[in-house]
């Protein structure tokens, strides 16, 4: 049997776990690639994987050179690894820049140098209309990765981005915040009573990706049309009726959107998703 092989960079991560999961269940082998040991040890360790399909690397996407070793043989990169919030990339302004902008650069070299079928790049909604340093890198590595599509030459690869919300239940979310607060006994804190974000379930974020790998020519961001807008008020009240409103932060907006108003013109409507493509 020939298996198609596949690199999940942030494999240790919320998505990386359960997308690597999902992509066991069929004919694939998967390097798991991720810079926290302990993440990568508590994965493979817990990893319900009799055949040994899944490899567990080590590494920084920082370090083209170790993605350039990573990425060879492999047929599909999913490109998960970012440095994911908004008020830690405001403090520390040039270390996002090194992991989300330098670091998908490094990702598409070496998918590139690799030869790789697919690179799909993971992004986010703060890409839209970004208005702090964590959605604009976001935003410029949307234009990396599509732009890349022209860079390429003669090589195979096909390059697109997949632009999901925000994951309900993340490592190191607002749940989880939450859950340690009620645990000790203080208020749920909320930075504004009229925020509202979307969300997906990771079961739907699952689903959703392996579509786009199955369209992509090359030159899209995909975005997922089942999101539910929800007040961030509404969620906290679900876990506890003692909510305490903290201001917001730097860099947060009170509403994001998943597709810009000048985006729709280019984009198709499919099932399940919009497929915008310039």
């Amino acid at each position: 049997m020939i298996y198609q092989t596949y690199l999940v960079t942030g494999g240790a991560g919320s998505l990386g776990r359960r997308l690597t999961k999902h992509l066991l269940k069929s004919n694939c082998v998967i390097r798991v690639f991720d810079n926290c040991e302990n993440g990568l040890v508590r994965f493979e360790r817990n990893l319900q994987d009799p055949e040994k399909k899944a490899r567990f690397l080590l590494g920084d996407i920082r370090d083209k050179d170790r993605l350039i070793r990573a990425m060879e043989n492999v047929d599909v990169c999913i490109h998960c690894a970012a440095q994911k919030h908004i008020h830690v990339a405001a403090s520390n302004p040039f270390e996002s820049i090194l992991t989300n902008v330098i670091g998908t650069q490094n990702c598409i070299d070496a998918a590139l140098t690799a030869n790789v079928d697919k690179f799909l790049y993971i992004s986010s909604d703060k890409a839209v209309q970004a208005v702090s340093t964590y959605g604009r890198c976001k935003a410029l590595s949307e234009s990396l990765t599509l732009d890349a599509n022209n860079y390429k030459g003669d090589r195979r690869t096909k390059l697109s981005v997949a632009r999901p919300p925000n994951y309900i239940n993340s490592d190191a979310s607002v749940f989880e915040v939450w859950q340690e607060e009620k645990a000790r006994g203080v208020p749920l804190t909320v930075t504004h009573e009229e925020m509202t974000r979307h969300f997906m379930t990771f079961d739907e974020i699952i689903k959703f990706l392996p579509k786009c790998l199955d369209l992509m020519e090359g030159g899209e961001i995909f975005v997922p049309t089942g999101s539910r807008n929800l007040r961030i008020v509404d969620l906290a009240k679900k876990i506890s009726d003692n909510i305490q409103i903290t201001g917001m932060r730097k860099g947060e907006k009170l509403h994001e959107m998943l597709i810009d108003p000048a985006e729709i013109k280019h984009a198709k409507h499919l099932e399940g998703m919009w497929v915008i493509k310039q």
